[in-house]
């Protein structure tokens, strides 16, 4: 096991592919994490988590032998992207080979931190690390949320028992837009978390 991840005496954990048959069953909100560079980084998530509103932060995992691994542990910033109904195939893309993650079936721009930000999302939020620990075989990123964007009001995609399913968006219940997130960037109002 590795730091973090000891079991304490006599108790024996589950064994993987019995987790993983179990936790098929919770239904996840789908993410892509990118990174920019000359070569632009990117992957999908299910494990994004929000961990504190005061300061803002938000968590994911990487597998630690996956390259997307190598791209985020130097990154000063990375961008999370919340995918939105409708956006399947993003999400295989960024599931899949790395060389097809920002191929011609893939609508982006670069932000102005040069951060690939994905066109149609939900929501796309960029943050510092501030810290990154392995925990078994992946590291867990916590990232102080610098700047937050309400995209889209479209329904959300999420992940469940190995199928992608589209979910329907929230009923328009204020027709208003304002600003959000600490840069002023404007965005759709709606409910906090």
């Amino acid at each position: 096991m590795t730091a973090g991840t000891t079991s304490p005496p006599g108790v024996e954990a589950a064994g993987p592919d019995l987790v993983r048959s179990a936790l098929r069953r919770h239904a996840k909100g789908v993410a892509v994490v990118t990174v920019g560079g000359e070569r632009p980084a990117g992957f999908c998530v299910t494990s994004l988590a929000s961990l504190s509103l005061d300061p803002p932060l938000l968590s994911f995992t990487v597998g630690l032998r996956s390259g997307s691994w190598e791209a985020v542990r130097g990154a000063t910033h990375v961008m999370v992207q919340l995918l939105a109904a409708g956006q399947e195939e993003v999400a295989r893309a960024f599931a899949g080979p790395r060389h097809a993650r920002f191929g011609p079936g893939t609508s982006w721009h670069r932000d102005p931190l040069g951060l690939p930000a994905l066109d149609g999302v939900l929501a796309r939020f960029v943050l510092t690390p501030v810290s990154m620990r392995p925990v078994g075989d992946h590291a867990l990123l916590i990232g102080l949320v610098v700047r937050a964007d309400r995209v889209t009001d479209a329904g959300p995609l999420v992940h469940h028992d190995g199928t992608f399913v589209d979910l329907p968006g929230p009923p328009d219940t204020t027709g208003t837009t304002g600003s959000t997130g600490t840069t002023g960037t404007t965005g759709t109002t709606g409910a906090r978390h």
